[in-house]
Parts: C-alpha cells; sequence; structure tokens
C-alpha cells in the first residue's frame, strides 16, 4: 500500500513538473534554435557550392566539417547536439516551435533579399 502511495505522489508530481522545461544537459531551445539555423546554412552551402565541385571533393565529408565547424562556433560537441536534436524530436510541441521560429527566419531573410528594389528617380510623365 505504501509503495502505490508513493508511485501515484511521485506520478502526480512529475504530471505537475514544469513541461516546458529542459533537463540539464539539452541545449536551451534559443540556442538550439541558433545552432540549427547554422546547421541548415551549412547543409544549404553544401548542396549549392560542394556538390558543383564533387569531382575534387568527398561532399559527405565536406558537409560533416561544416557541421563541425557550427558546433566549434556554438561551443557544443556533436554528442551534445545529438543527445539535444533527440529530446527535442521526443517533445514535438516544443520541437514544432523551434521550426516555425526558423521558419519565420527564414521567410524574413528571404523578403529581405529579395524585396523590389525602390527606383530612385521617378520617371516624369
Amino acid at each position: 500500500m505504501t509503495r502505490l502511495l508513493f508511485l501515484l505522489l511521485f506520478c502526480f508530481l512529475i504530471g505537475c513538473a514544469n513541461k516546458d522545461s529542459i533537463p540539464s544537459g539539452i541545449i536551451s531551445k534559443p540556442e538550439m534554435q541558433k545552432v540549427m539555423w547554422d546547421m541548415i546554412q551549412a547543409d544549404q552551402f553544401s548542396k549549392r557550392f560542394l556538390i558543383k565541385d564533387s569531382a575534387k571533393k568527398n561532399v559527405s565529408l565536406e558537409t560533416m566539417k561544416l557541421y563541425d565547424e557550427v558546433f566549434q562556433l556554438h561551443h557544443i560537441t556533436r554528442d551534445e547536439f545529438q543527445k539535444s536534436y533527440q529530446f527535442y524530436l521526443g517533445r514535438p510541441d516544443i520541437f514544432k516551435v523551434i521550426m516555425d521560429s526558423l521558419s519565420v527566419q527564414a521567410n524574413r531573410r528571404m523578403h529581405e533579399v529579395h524585396e523590389p528594389a525602390t527606383p530612385l528617380l521617378k520617371k516624369s510623365k
């Protein structure tokens, strides 16, 4: 009976815990968003430029080197990233927020790049 009561109390406490809290050893949401943005950029660079030069380079190896540079830039290890990525995949509610933020950021950058230039001089009629 005591064990059952303890188990129920434990489940209650776990259920009341902050669902948005990130365990220690997991990259924070804002930092994970930054890391993932840079990973996506590295991947795009690889697809656009390294593949064109594939005769000279092993594209997969070069892409992994770019990822390692991202990890160094953010002062994390590949294992820390993998562990955090798996955590966020297991929490689709949090992962969706990260991915939505990345999508908004990508759309904003796309509009900045592709925004039509305003004419400096108006044509006179």
